[in-house]
This record gives structure tokens, sequence and C-alpha cells, in this order.
């Protein structure tokens, strides 16, 4: 798979994670449609080929923003097509009172029913495709149950989610992940992986 790096200069070597994304936010708007569209199934098919993928029961896939970063619109109808269970991202406030250390958006991974469920989703202001708030409730949770989980990290189903495709502005040489800065993924790692072993069982950790 071909790749591109972005210089971004003296700012690369900044704690102010908040001025690099400014920077990478500019250079990835600029970025080309069809580099962008050649980026994604060069990315996709190489997903496809991992054995990671391919023994997945259960996979969250983020949906992507309409330009600057890579389509997960081929890979979401393959995985779906394919009788993999697919999660993808929901977020909203959670109820009253709220955790002490929870913020006040958080993301649970909700479930997709088929093509025809992921078809009918809207975009959201970012132009992403998101679930309707009417449907929540009767979507089954990588938390195990239905609905969300307002914060609370109840003990997923033995099963849990085999892989985790999060989207991200960049990478550094030693792999680390730079987001979109709003904290999303991180708190929900970390709720998902602390209940992955609430129960004594150790449960094997997903494929991030």
């Amino acid at each position: 798979m071909s790749s591109t790096t972005l210089d971004l200069g003296a700012e690369s070597q900044l704690s102010d994670k908040k001025a690099v994304r400014k920077k990478l936010h500019g250079l990835l708007s600029s970025l080309p449609s069809d580099h962008v569209q050649r980026q994604s199934v060069n990315a996709t098919n190489l997903l496809l080929s991992l054995p990671e993928y391919k023994n997945a029961r259960s996979i969250s896939i983020f949906m992507s923003m309409p330009s600057g970063e890579i389509n997960t619109r081929h890979l979401t109808k393959h995985a779906l097509s394919s009788g993999k269970h697919v999660f993808v991202p929901y977020i909203y406030k959670p109820k009253e009172p709220r955790q002490d250390n929870l913020p006040t958006s958080i993301m649970d991974m909700l479930q997709l029913a088929d093509e025809e469920d992921y078809a009918s989703l809207l975009p959201d202001k970012w132009g992403i495709p998101s679930i309707p708030k009417e449907t929540v409730s009767d979507r089954a949770s990588s938390f195990g149950g239905k609905g969300v989980s307002d914060g609370d990290s109840p003990v997923p189903d033995a099963a849990g989610l085999d892989v985790i495709l999060m989207p991200c502005m960049a990478f550094d040489q030693d792999l680390n992940r730079l987001g979109h800065g709003k904290g999303y993924y991180d708190n929900f790692l970390t709720r998902y992986c602390s209940a992955q072993t609430a129960d004594g069982q150790n449960r094997k950790k997903p494929f991030l």
C-alpha cells in the first residue's frame, strides 16, 4: 500500500497538539479527492487480506467524513455482506448524574442490522453517517444488552469486539495515533477494556 508523508515542520515537535491538528486539517483538506479514493481502496484491500479481519466475528468501524480521511463505506458493506456483526459509533450526552470523570459527551458502539440499515443512516452536521436517535434503544451494544451505556462499563458479552477501526489524523514513526482531539475513542477504549476484565475472565482484547 502506498503512503503519504505529511511534513509538519517544527510544529511536530510541540506539545501543543491543537496547533498540530490545525496544520494537519489544512493539509488533509487539500488532498485531491482522487488521491484519497486511491488510498481508501489500498487501505481497504490491505485490511480485507488480514487474518484478523477475516477471522473477526464482531468489528467496530468508524463512519468516515466526506473528505480528508479514509472512506470506510466499502469496508462496512463488505463486513455486513460477510455476515460480521458491525458496530458503529454513537455519540451522546449521558444522563444525569454523570460519573465524576465522565466527559459531557461520550461514545458507545451500536450494531447495524444489515446493509439496508447502513444505507438508511443520515449524515450529521459533519457529513458523517449517523444512527438515528429513535432507533438507539433497539440496537445491540458492544457493552452487551441494548441501547447506550450512559457511561457505565457493564461486562461485555463473552465474544466481544474482535477488531476496532479508529479514525486518525496522523501516526508518528512509532505508530502512536493522533486523533481529532475530542477524546471519544480514548474514553471508549478505557471503559471497554476495563469492562473486559471486570468479571475476572481476562478476555482477549480487540485488534486495533
